[in-house]
């Protein structure tokens, strides 16, 4: 009996990990929201919600991720110029999941969290006068 129920567990944690996949994988998953602290100033505009700082036909306010079956991972926009520093014969992106988390192959340092249909990943940049500003990036699928 303990056998039975020992492989019942294992079929239903491998049944599980599919599902996410294929969750994270059948959607697209588009751009929500992009928090910026501290406070940024762009132009005469100061806020913390860096969409409206770059307004809605920017390249960050268009953004759309693709998390392909396959494990190639896709991001594009479609703002002026938006894809103009991707290389035609680039090797591709992969992602992989471990739990919750999404790693992308060219940043592993900044994981993508699943969360229902949300997906969020945190970064840090360092501007010239030596401001630290963390984004908080929100996609949400369609």
């Amino acid at each position: 009996m303990n056998r039975i129920l020992l492989i019942l567990i294992i079929c239903l944690s491998f049944s599980c990990k599919k599902d996410l996949d294929k969750k994270l994988s059948s959607k697209n998953w588009r751009i929500e929201s992009i928090t910026v602290t501290p406070a940024m100033t762009i132009g005469s505009k100061i806020s913390t919600n860096y969409l409206d700082l770059s307004g809605p036909s920017s390249c960050e306010a268009t953004t759309t991720l693709i998390f392909s079956a396959d494990g190639i991972f896709t991001q594009s926009a479609n703002g002026a110029l938006c894809d103009l520093f991707q290389l035609p014969n680039s090797k591709p992106v992969t992602w992989t999941r471990e739990g919750n988390q999404i790693l992308i192959s060219s940043a592993p340092q900044f994981p993508y969290t699943l969360s229902g249909n949300k997906l969020t990943q945190t970064k840090t940049s360092v501007a010239s006068g030596g401001t630290v500003y963390t984004f908080e990036y929100v996609y949400s699928s369609k």
